[in-house]
């Protein structure tokens, strides 16, 4: 039987505000070695995820799959500190921008941008990476509702909301959640960068993707990127991060693209592809292989299937 009350969890009541005391590359690798532990309680994800990524690289040895499935774990374990490091640390002893400088160019000339990337990394770093320097940024989130409607764990739930104010206070610029008014967001733009991070679409609502070629086979994206950036005049800034260790991140910004000069297929491709080759650098830093089957286009439509990466079905309930 247990003694603690279902809310409370050892690593978010306990472990993570221990370790943001510390210093930053301390903090992280504990972050880092307590990810096998708490791996053990989500085996079934974990062989999910392996059988997803043995799919798309079928030639990659046993030895290849035990490290990216390490580095994903553990990737898992120090983004969830970031939520505590944001309060108590310099953003520069975390994280460093690269590339940016073009995105700064464009709010100079008082053009609107539109941040994006694939779920790559610990990408919500580059934003107080990019609020030190006087940017504040928006977002939609698919999570920040009163009710657990996802039927999280409590513990998980209750982290989530608290990253979620963390994250406003980090960021500056307005969130809203997806569904709602997007009125509100192109305003917005005049003033603040908005990261719109393509996703994996629902299930019930396929309306407006694009299929583009992605690791030898195709996926569906939503398109929303593009059709906000033309709406708006938006250029997009394409960011991926790179892990440089000891919790230590890079944001990695791409050339600016302009919506008017591709369709949206052609332009979603274009991202698709650099998130494929960052994958392929790195496979163990890309959050949506659980969710791969939702994205590749011949299983979208399969009635019953559940959206993993939006959290409306944990593959597993963790010992918090």
């Amino acid at each position: 039987m247990r003694w603690r009350p279902e809310e409370f969890s050892v690593r978010y009541n306990l472990l993570f505000p221990l370790y943001a005391h510390l210093p930053p590359g301390l903090g992280y690798r504990l972050a880092g070695h307590q990810a096998g532990f708490f791996r053990q309680k989500r085996a079934e994800e974990e062989a999910c995820i392996r059988d997803q990524m043995l799919g798309a690289f079928p030639s990659a040895s046993g030895q290849q799959l035990g490290a990216w499935l390490d580095d994903y774990y553990r990737m898992v374990e120090q983004e969830a500190l970031d939520a505590w490091y944001l309060q108590r640390q310099p953003i520069g002893a975390i994280v460093e921008l690269q590339g940016f400088a073009a995105v700064e160019q464009a709010r100079r000339q008082g053009r609107r941008v539109l941040l994006t990337g694939g779920h790559f990394g610990r990408y919500w770093m580059a934003g107080p990476a990019m609020r030190a320097l006087g940017h504040t940024t928006g977002t939609i989130t698919r999570d920040g509702g009163d009710e657990n409607i996802h039927g999280l764990h409590p513990a998980e739930y209750r982290y989530r909301l608290f990253k979620l104010q963390c994250l406003r206070q980090a960021l500056g610029g307005p969130f809203l959640v997806e569904g709602d008014d997007l009125r509100p967001l192109y305003k917005a733009l005049n003033n603040h960068l908005i990261a719109l991070i393509f996703d994996v679409p629902y299930v019930e609502a396929h309306k407006g993707v694009v299929t583009v070629k992605f690791i030898s086979g195709t996926i569906d994206l939503p398109a929303g990127i593009y059709r906000i950036a033309k709406k708006t005049k938006a250029v997009i800034a394409p960011f991926f991060m790179r892990d440089l260790g000891n919790g230590r991140v890079r944001a990695e910004f791409s050339a600016l693209l302009d919506p008017f000069d591709y369709d949206e297929t052609a332009l979603m491709g274009l991202l698709a592809g650099q998130l494929e080759q960052r994958i392929r650098e790195s496979p163990g830093h890309w959050w949506l292989w659980p969710a791969l089957p939702l994205l590749r286009s011949s299983n979208n439509n399969e009635p019953g299937r559940k959206n993993f990466a939006s959290g409306r079905e944990p593959l597993a309930q963790p010992d918090y």
